[in-house]
């Protein structure tokens, strides 16, 4: 007599049951939204970070606005890039500031030029086109917080500076002669009183920058979600202007009582025939919001 001994297989209906529990599993995982389009806006505080003659630049206001698209590997993790722009600033004061240089008057005569200015100040801006690239972190459910961190790349859009002083005074001294001379104006010497620059170009380099974020999602409806956290981006690369060993009040013997005045940034001492400043980086830090959906 021939016995069918089933004891030791499932039954046909749980072999169903669990071929129907992973497929719905496999198509829950991959049915999930994978992709994140996002607009953000940061704010708070940047500058251009640089020290001349010992006196650091000052932080000032700074802000970005972007947009960005990120793919989801799992629940957690994802990779994403976007384009911001930026806006970003430096300033720097001295209460005096002196330098003097051999140069050649209208004549052709050879002269040392010697300036001294009181309480110089420069500023700067400058506007950055970023392409960021970055990994991010995120726990689950409706409230989670999240961890960013990667790297962008900033294109110079424009950077500009202009320069004031409250007082600029002149000299020239002929060697041959053994005189100094304080006057004539026409002749680019004395005193020039309160002085003060229109925006010129200044020539920033292209921009590599290290960006951290950490903060909070909170999850909406319809696949929305709204971000609140703080970033830092702090730039890796000198974008010092490649003109430099400039002097920041130069003679013109075309015109001498109309100086050409340079920037801190690309100027330098002719005492020891060093930049004032030795390179320049960006910094920023503060506040970020961000809009964003999913599909």
């Amino acid at each position: 007599m021939k016995i069918n001994n089933n004891s030791s297989r499932p039954p046909y209906n749980w072999q169903i049951l669990l071929v129907l529990l992973i497929c719905g599993a496999i198509s829950s995982s991959y049915g999930q939204s994978k992709n994140e389009v996002s607009v953000y806006l940061t704010g708070a505080f940047s500058k251009l970070d640089y020290e001349v003659l010992q006196e650091k630049s000052d932080m000032e206001n700074g802000f970005s606005i972007g947009a960005g698209y990120s793919y989801y590997l799992s629940h957690n993790w994802s990779i994403g890039t976007g384009a911001e722009m930026q806006y970003t600033e430096g300033s720097a004061y001295l209460s005096f500031f002196g330098d003097a240089y051999q140069t050649a008057d209208m004549e052709g005569e050879e002269f040392e030029f010697r300036y001294n200015l009181e309480n110089l100040r420069e500023k700067q801006s400058a506007y950055f086109l970023n392409i960021p690239l970055k990994i991010q972190y995120e726990t689950g459910g409706i409230i989670r917080f999240y961890a960013a961190a990667g790297a962008k790349v900033g294109f110079v859009v424009e950077s500009e500076y202009d320069l004031e002083a409250s007082s600029l005074t002149t000299s020239g001294y002929y060697e041959q002669y053994d005189v100094e001379l304080s006057d004539p104006k026409f002749a680019g010497f004395g005193d020039y009183g309160n002085i003060k620059t229109s925006k010129s170009k200044l020539g920033l380099q292209t921009n590599f920058v290290l960006n951290l974020e950490t903060g909070v999602k909170f999850k909406l409806k319809n696949e929305q979600a709204f971000y609140m956290g703080l970033f830092a981006d702090y730039g890796l690369k000198n974008i010092q202007p490649e003109e430099s060993q400039q002097n920041l009040i130069n003679y013109n013997n075309e015109d001498p009582g109309n100086f050409i005045r340079n920037s801190l940034l690309t100027s330098a001492s002719n005492s020891n025939d060093t930049s004032y400043v030795d390179e320049v980086k960006t910094l920023a830090l503060g506040l970020k919001i961000q809009y964003a959906f999913q599909f």
